[in-house]
């Protein structure tokens, strides 16, 4: 997921499964808001590409994850479940006339 999308702090994200063999630990497939970096994943295995960078997530919604844990408002969550959200086309001005 991560191939083109680039994240930093304010992003708008949806967390999905990487691939289907590697399924998110956040089966809900929540959206929510990258509040901070959470560091380096290289401690763990992280799949078949093992590394890569964690972020701290603020969820719209609680959420529980895989294990039915929860619920957690926020979360580490590996950049590889990170889905950037779509940017808003419409007119921001249009509810202030």
């Amino acid at each position: 997921m991560t191939d083109s999308a680039v994240f930093g702090i304010a992003a708008q994200v949806f967390v999905r499964d990487a691939s289907l063999i590697d399924p998110s630990p956040w089966p809900a497939s929540p959206s929510g808001v990258i509040l901070r970096s959470g560091g380096s994943a290289l401690q763990g295995v992280w799949g078949s590409a093992g590394g890569g960078q964690l972020w701290w997530v603020e969820f719209d919604e609680p959420q529980h994850n895989s294990s039915g844990d929860g619920p957690f408002a926020t979360a580490q969550v590996h950049e590889k479940f990170l889905e950037l959200a779509p940017a808003f086309e419409g007119d921001p001005g249009a509810d202030a006339q």
